[in-house]
């Protein structure tokens, strides 16, 4: 993993998989003290994984 320092804070190109599709997602900060994280939703659906109805959002 290479991380990117910009302004004091790390960030990072992520590649999530999903059924076999991959999509490249850049300039992720990196916070390893997070409890969750956060992807654009659109980004997320051009490989298939989507929201469901009752999953949980915070907007």
């Amino acid at each position: 993993m290479n991380i990117e320092l910009r302004h004091g804070l790390p960030y990072i190109s992520a590649e999530i998989e999903y059924r076999g599709q991959q999509v490249k997602i850049e300039n992720v900060l990196l916070d390893t003290g997070s409890a969750g994280c956060i992807f654009d939703a659109d980004r997320l659906s051009a490989i298939g994984l989507h929201y469901e109805p009752f999953d949980l959002v915070h907007m």
